[in-house]
């Protein structure tokens, strides 16, 4: 069995289950920026987790958007912690390694911070990243290829890289022949969708940032 968790921003909740028995345990992004918990206490929870995952290689991180825009970009979204931008910077780049754009399992399964799209998927073929799996080496060498660039100012946009793209959009245009677990946008309990992919294949979307319900995904 295989577990994940929405965005934690800070929260803790994660410890319910990281102790319960599982192939993998994913984190789809958003360490930082909660509008209610103290920078201390975001940033003691996040290097926990990083603690966690050095010693349990299961444990898997992705990068979130409220993450992302501390990676020495010019973008700032909601709930930027200017006064805390360097402490921020300092631990993702001393954990930059355990950070991942996206995970792909061997059962055609995408875990992202928020999807990945087939027009996303178009941009890195043509860029020379025609697998799921090279987004994150695309991003090693590019960081700015998950920059916001839509015209939505909500991501609601096919253009939307992994971190960024809304579920009307990711709907629209998924990249076909792969399930998708993504965070991202609240959701009030677990969603999980079927739609066909544009190979009329069936494909499932499993939105889990459930915010205080907290609740853990199984897949």
């Amino acid at each position: 069995m295989r577990l994940a968790i929405g965005d934690v921003h800070g929260r803790d909740f994660w410890k319910r289950y990281i102790d319960e028995d599982f192939i993998e345990f994913y984190f789809v992004g958003d360490y930082f920026d909660s509008f209610d918990l103290p920078f201390v206490q975001q940033y003691r929870n996040f290097k926990e987790i990083c603690e966690r995952a050095r010693k349990d290689r299961r444990i898997k991180l992705c990068l979130g958007n409220h993450d992302y825009h501390y990676l020495g970009t010019s973008e700032m979204y909601s709930g930027y912690q200017e006064d805390h931008y360097y402490e921020i910077y300092q631990v993702l780049e001393q954990n930059i390694d355990l950070l991942k754009v996206v995970y792909v399992t061997a059962d055609n399964y995408i875990i992202s911070h928020a999807g990945v799209s087939a027009w996303f998927m178009k941009r890195m073929k043509i860029a020379g990243y025609p697998n799921v799996e090279d987004i994150n080496q695309a991003f090693a060498k590019k960081r700015s290829i998950l920059e916001f660039n839509g015209h939505d100012p909500f991501g609601d946009d096919i253009t939307q890289s992994p971190i960024w793209i809304r579920p009307d959009s990711l709907e629209k245009q998924p990249v076909a022949g792969y399930n998708q677990i993504v965070g991202h946008t609240p959701m009030e309990e677990i969603r999980t969708i079927t739609l066909p992919d544009s190979k009329r294949r069936t494909i499932t979307i499993a939105y889990i940032d459930t915010h205080d319900t907290a609740s853990i995904y199984r897949f």
